[in-house]
């Protein structure tokens, strides 16, 4: 089995299962608890019921048309990273990685919605009651590890470009 495909299935499994068990986890013994103060002034578990979208989006439009858009999208976006996954190439196993981890935080979520409609959400950022984030789980810090993944893995490969291009012949 190649390389790239066992980075896949072990990856993703353990994200999935990671989210899912904490989502499970969160949802049957928080659910009349108030924020818990995880780390003081840093990070607090909250039971939180996304129904929206990327900080709230589309929260305010018919429920049909979130229905379609948050089910479709998330499948799109997974068969466009499937498509990608097999055209790469061995040695590229960071690119193999931030996808797969974007992969598995699409699927967690997608799974939510699937399951309850929603998105269930249990951190929550702040810095000392000034800088509130929206609240996030596993699967939304896998899909932003594999962007940054992807952004550092497209510097890396655009300055390994330049410095090719500079070296004389």
């Amino acid at each position: 089995m190649k390389q790239r495909y066992l980075i896949l299935f072990s990856l993703s499994g353990l994200i999935l299962s990671v989210d899912q068990l904490l989502k499970h986890i969160v949802s049957t013994a928080w659910v009349n608890q108030a924020a818990i103060e995880l780390i003081p002034r840093i990070l607090t578990g909250v039971l939180k019921k996304n129904n929206g979208f990327v900080f709230g989006f589309l929260q305010q439009a018919p429920k049909q048309l979130q229905d379609v858009f948050f089910i479709a999208v998330p499948i799109f976006a997974l068969i466009l990273i499937v498509l990608i996954f097999i055209k790469l190439q061995d040695n590229q196993m960071l690119t193999s990685i931030a996808l797969t981890t974007i992969f598995s935080g699409a699927i967690g979520n997608l799974l939510d919605r699937i399951k309850y409609g929603f998105v269930v959400d249990f951190l929550q950022l702040h810095w000392q009651q000034k800088l509130i984030l929206p609240a996030f789980n596993v699967a939304d810090i896998s899909i932003l590890s594999g962007v940054f993944l992807m952004f550092i893995n497209t510097f890396r490969n655009h300055r390994r470009n330049l410095n090719q291009h500079r070296t004389p012949k």
